[in-house]
C-alpha cells in the first residue's frame, strides 16, 4: 500500500543506506517474510480482526479499542526507554546501532506531530474531544503496558530479546493497520486516516532498525537466531491479544452480567 510522499517524509536521522553484509542481508530478508506471514496468521486468528473482516466491528467498538490504544501510545516511549536502559555499551556497535535507532523512533514520533495525528484519528472515527478527554484508561491497557517490563525488565540479560520483540510488535502494527483501512475505512467508503496511513508503511522501517543489529549480534549462533525468532513472534502475540482483551472488556461493558 502507497501513501502520499508528503505523508512519508519524516524526520527520521538514522542513515538506512549503508549496505548490510551479505549473509546479514538474507537473514533479514528471511525472517521479514516469515515475520509477515507470522502476523497473517495470528490477525485470523483473532477474533476481533475475524468480527473486522466480516463487517461486524461497529463503530462503538472501534471507538473504544482505539481509545484505549491512545493510553498506551502516549507511553509508547518509555518500551523504547526500557531497551536503550538495558543497552550494556553506547560503543558497541550493535548496541549503539540499535539505542540509535530506538531515540530515533522516539524523535520521529514527538518531532513529526504523532499523538496529533492519533487524535485526528480518534476524530475520523466519530469522537469529539471531550469525549477523548473523559476516557479512563482500563484493565487490558495496563496490563499490555506492563507486560514489555514483566518480559524484559531492567536487570534482565535479554537485550537483544527485547528489541527482537519490539521490531515483531512494529511490523504488526503494519499489517494491522493494512487490515483496518481495507476492512473498515475502505468499506465504508470512509478516508484514510493519516496515521493509519503512515504507519502501515513507517513501521516497517521501525522493524528493520529494530532487528538489524540483533542480526548483525547473531547472524552466526543458530540457538541464539532461534531465541530471537521466538522473541519476535511473543511480540506479535502479545500485541493481538490485546485488542482481544479489548474486545472481551467491551464485550462485558456492553453486557454487564
Amino acid at each position: 500500500m502507497k501513501v502520499q510522499p508528503a505523508i512519508g517524509l519524516t524526520s527520521s536521522r538514522l542513515n538506512r543506506d549503508i549496505e548490510l553484509p551479505p549473509a546479514v542481508k538474507a537473514q533479514e530478508s528471511a525472517i521479514s517474510s516469515r515475520t509477515i506471514a507470522y502476523c497473517h496468521s495470528v490477525i485470523d486468528s483473532s477474533r476481533f480482526f475475524c468480527l473486522l473482516k466480516a463487517g461486524a466491528i461497529a463503530p462503538p467498538l472501534m471507538q473504544y479499542a482505539f481509545l484505549q490504544y491512545h493510553f498506551w501510545r502516549d507511553r509508547l516511549h518509555q518500551w523504547f526507554g526500557l531497551c536503550i536502559v538495558k543497552a550494556g555499551s553506547c560503543t558497541d556497535s550493535d548496541q549503539k546501532s540499535a539505542i540509535m535507532s530506538l531515540a530515533d523512533h522516539t524523535f520521529t514520533d514527538l518531532q513529526d506531530g504523532h499523538s496529533e495525528m492519533y487524535v485526528e484519528f480518534l476524530h475520523d472515527l466519530g469522537l469529539s474531544d471531550a469525549e477523548i478527554a473523559a476516557s479512563q484508561r482500563s484493565v487490558a491497557t495496563t496490563a499490555y503496558e506492563r507486560s514489555f517490563f514483566d518480559d524484559f525488565g531492567y536487570g534482565t540479560d535479554n537485550f537483544y530479546e527485547a528489541l527482537a520483540a519490539l521490531s515483531g510488535r512494529e511490523l504488526c502494527v503494519s499489517v494491522r493497520n493494512a487490515r483496518l483501512l481495507q476492512s473498515y475505512f475502505d468499506v465504508r467508503g470512509m478516508k484514510h486516516p493519516t496515521w493509519l496511513s503512515l504507519h502501515a508503511e513507517l513501521e516497517v522501517n521501525h522493524f528493520q532498525d529494530s532487528i538489524r543489529p540483533v542480526l548483525t549480534r547473531y547472524n552466526e549462533d543458530s540457538v541464539k537466531l532461534k531465541s530471537v525468532i521466538e522473541a519476535v513472534e511473543r511480540g506479535i502475540d502479545r500485541h493481538i491479544q490485546y485488542f482481544e482483551d479489548l474486545l472481551h472488556e467491551y464485550e462485558s461493558l456492553a453486557n454487564p452480567v
